[in-house]
């Protein structure tokens, strides 16, 4: 399987990113019929030789890492046009409720922003059941502490295919996923 990496800054991200309904109220899509979406907290950290490493797991310092799948028969495009305004995020705390954003985080959901300037759009292909991973890192818009229980939710519309394998309009284009991250960190 080919995948193609990129890290994106949420610091180009315009009014789409927390600017919906809270997750816990919004079905769970991983799947639409075309793609499949799933994510994954990852360690920031450079890797250190296996002797200096004295705990199992390390704190979780806000980048995830979302792999995109095609699960059809055919062919697909994703459109780009500033691939971390694809992707829209809620991180709540572990009582469930939505966490401080950065002021970064504040500016993106400014529903009056507009960009301007020249337009970029780059065009993926991924045959059928080929994939792209992505890395994304929501400490630039939410304030994410060591040792603190999240679950984040991962949502994109923009820029999927918005026509199913039988030629017809999908119902709901929107994929969407969620993780847990446990107070004590993540896995090394």
């Amino acid at each position: 399987m080919c995948s193609q990496i990129g890290v994106l800054s949420f610091l180009l991200v315009s009014a789409v990113v927390g600017a919906q309904t809270p997750s816990a109220v919004a079905p769970l899509r991983p799947s639409n019929g075309v793609v499949e979406m799933s994510a994954k907290p990852i360690l920031a950290s450079v890797p250190r030789p296996q002797s200096e490493i004295r705990e199992a797991y390390s704190p979780w310092a806000g980048l995830i890492e979302i792999t995109i799948r095609n699960i059809s028969r055919g062919v697909i495009r994703l459109e780009e046009v500033a691939p971390a305004a694809e992707f829209e995020a809620d991180v709540l705390d572990s009582a469930g409720r939505p966490i401080a954003r950065t002021e970064a985080g504040n500016r993106a959901v400014n529903p009056n922003r507009k960009f301007s300037g020249a337009i970029s759009v780059s065009l993926l292909q991924l045959v059928p059941l080929q994939e792209t991973i992505l890395r994304v890192d929501v400490s630039k818009l939410f304030d994410i502490a060591p040792r603190k229980a999240y679950t984040v939710t991962i949502r994109r519309s923009r820029g999927l295919p918005k026509i199913g394998e039988d030629g017809k309009p999908l119902k709901n284009a929107e994929v969407s996923c969620s993780f847990d991250v446990p107070e004590y960190g993540i896995l090394r």
